[in-house]
């Protein structure tokens, strides 16, 4: 089994419990989740696994759109 870095924006599913849930911090092998209807929970980051990776790692922000002329919108 390959070992999975969790990190902010995943989507994971906590051992004994419903999921899935959005991670939105983690720190010292500990993960602090949010879960659709708001509930939030904090486990250990070995008991969870990955049902949908982040699409931009931690921190990072996308890239600036290239097109001119082409505005941001609300969905963006």
């Amino acid at each position: 089994m390959v070992a999975v870095q969790i990190q902010v924006g995943d989507l994971v599913q906590a051992s004994g419990h419903a999921g899935p849930w959005l991670v939105v911090e983690v720190s010292k092998g500990m993960a602090s989740l949010q879960h659709p209807d708001g509930h939030r929970l904090s486990v250990r980051t070995t008991t969870l696994s990955v049902v949908h990776k982040a699409t931009s790692p931690a921190g990072e922000v996308p890239p600036a759109r290239d097109q001119p002329g082409e505005a941001p919108t609300l969905f963006d």
